[in-house]
């Protein structure tokens, strides 16, 4: 014969036991769910901060293009002793110097050389546009 002790022990430990997968199961998903957004937020943060970074330092002469156009230009110092006359760069390389000189209001001293390369003055060094080449491309500088 079954006691009343029996039968309500084993029905209250049968809903434990079943509510109990149940609850896992959804804090599972749950955890999962929560994963998820905060992996949404990371990007977004990311974005932010890169958006920020070329908003407030962009185009400085330590950040991007300008500041690898720069650290080719002290090398070549550095080696020779003198500025270099020339260096070749790409398109994108072209923007970011002209966009250079548009926000640090500095004369933009556009010509063109013998073979109708278009050049934009930077600091002492001549850069001449390349656009055959990589975007990014930073030439090494050279003299006649």
């Amino acid at each position: 014969m079954i006691s009343r002790r029996e039968v309500v022990t084993a029905g209250v430990l049968g809903t434990l036991a079943a509510g109990g997968a149940a609850e896992a199961a959804e804090i599972q998903s749950d955890t999962q769910a929560m994963r998820q957004g905060l992996k949404a937020i990371e990007e977004k943060l990311l974005d932010m901060q890169q958006n920020l970074d070329q908003a407030l330092r962009g185009n400085s002469m330590t950040y991007g293009n300008v500041g690898v156009v720069r650290s080719k230009i002290e090398q070549y110092a550095k080696t020779s002793g003198k500025f270099p006359e020339y260096c070749e760069i790409g398109l994108t390389v072209f923007y970011d110097v002209y966009d250079w000189h548009v926000r640090h209001q500095q004369q933009i001293q556009l010509s063109r050389v013998a073979d109708q390369r278009l050049v934009l003055q930077f600091m002492f060094t001549q850069l001449v546009l390349r656009p055959e080449t990589d975007l990014n491309y930073v030439g090494t500088p050279f003299d006649r």
